[in-house]
């Protein structure tokens, strides 16, 4: 087709109609050749780097990451103001260096230390995309807390891994919010400290998204549910994902009864979508159904971890974790900011190589989680 429209062009001898051909081929061609663009972002999305980032994340308290000096005997991530276990500020210093590598510009915010990556957008750079998940865990001792939430914290890492492969005309921002079992603490505190004018266009939360098959009634589908206040801004931000799911996810099922729950503010959307901005979250199963559905039986417990009867076939249920939904659902989180922030072009021809990161230590003798945030050279 192309070719065709080419040599009509060349027929009107490059008068005004011929420039008005022109215009229309590239009118026509633009939208194809971003879909692609698209497609080939989708087409980076590494189940095997998602696991990678999970288990990382699961881990922080051993001093696998930062070394003897967060090693605190067990794994747990529970965040507080001023401060947050050793597993905390380990899983602090491993987010601050994964996203500094990926060449974002990163700050620690508030007194609950929430880990911001910006990737500032070329054309429109005020509006400003935000994909964002929890990096902390419950109180008690042992809580990996792999599904909840070393998965969505994977998630938004292996989306940040492959989005800064590209340029955007808007701004991307990825944020891990700390404290968020503590009722959102960190994500109430960031939303309060936004500008008045700040331009935040959506929001997607990613929490719980790596074991959606149920515990307590085997009958449930394994389905992706998007939870949102039913007004009309959410509710458009929502069909986007589902679209972009739709073609670029296929795979992924997602429950077309879930959008609108009673409890839409149950997780780091929530103080967006109260303060008025496009938000919803991604979870394996509604919070309703986790808190009380017998959905996941392990939620908030020792048990929560890829090497524990959450991910042990052999468990009562045998459901284990699903990395590829997990992968599913960053694909379809990707394809959606892709979409939205309007791809402009690649970032470097050999980020491929670059973006496949090295998760066995830090990447600076120096251990001060705060001084290490800013963008490395």
């Amino acid at each position: 087709m192309c070719r065709v429209w080419f040599h009509i062009a060349r027929k009107l001898n490059g008068g005004s109609v011929g420039v008005c051909i022109a215009c229309l081929i590239s009118t026509f061609l633009t939208p194809l050749a971003r879909a692609d663009t698209i497609l080939d972002a989708v087409n980076k999305v590494s189940t095997d780097q998602y696991r990678t980032y999970e288990i990382a994340v699961e881990n922080m308290g051993l001093g696998l990451y930062g070394g003897p000096a967060y090693n605190q005997g067990y794994r747990n991530r529970d965040g507080w103001a001023d401060g947050g276990t050793l597993g905390n500020q380990e899983a602090r210093l491993y987010l601050t260096d994964q996203f500094s590598l990926m060449g974002l510009d990163v700050s620690i915010q508030g007194i609950y230390r929430n880990v911001v990556a910006e990737w500032p957008g070329v054309q429109t750079p005020q509006e400003i995309y935000i994909l964002c998940a929890h990096y902390d865990s419950t109180a008690g001792g042992e809580r990996p807390g792999g599904d909840d939430n070393a998965s969505g914290t994977a998630g938004v890492l292996e989306a940040a891994r492959v989005l800064t492969q590209y340029r955007f005309k808007s701004t991307l921002r990825f944020i891990a919010f700390n404290a968020e079992e503590d009722w959102m603490r960190g994500s109430q505190e960031y939303v309060s400290a936004l500008p008045r004018d700040a331009n935040i266009v959506g929001v997607i939360n990613l929490d719980m998204i790596l074991r959606p098959a149920w515990d307590g009634d085997a009958r449930q589908p394994a389905d992706l549910d998007l939870e949102t206040l039913n007004v009309p801004h959410c509710t458009a931000w929502v069909k986007t994902f589902v679209d972009a799911a739709a073609v670029y996810a296929a795979s992924l099922v997602i429950d077309p009864n879930s959008h609108y729950p009673i409890r839409w503010d149950a997780g780091d959307q929530g103080p967006f979508i109260s303060a008025g901005y496009a938000a919803f979250s991604a979870t394996e199963n509604t919070a309703q159904e986790i808190w009380y559905g017998r959905s996941n039986a392990y939620y908030h417990s020792t048990q929560d971890a890829s090497d524990a009867l959450a991910n042990d076939p052999f468990s009562p249920s045998g459901v284990t974790y699903d990395y590829d939904f997990a992968a599913a659902v960053v694909k379809a989180t990707v394809a959606t900011l892709a979409m939205r922030a309007v791809c402009v072009s690649p970032s470097d021809p050999n980020e491929d190589e670059k973006k496949i990161l090295p998760v066995d230590g830090p990447i600076e003798a120096n251990n001060d989680t705060e001084a290490r945030s800013g963008k490395r050279p």
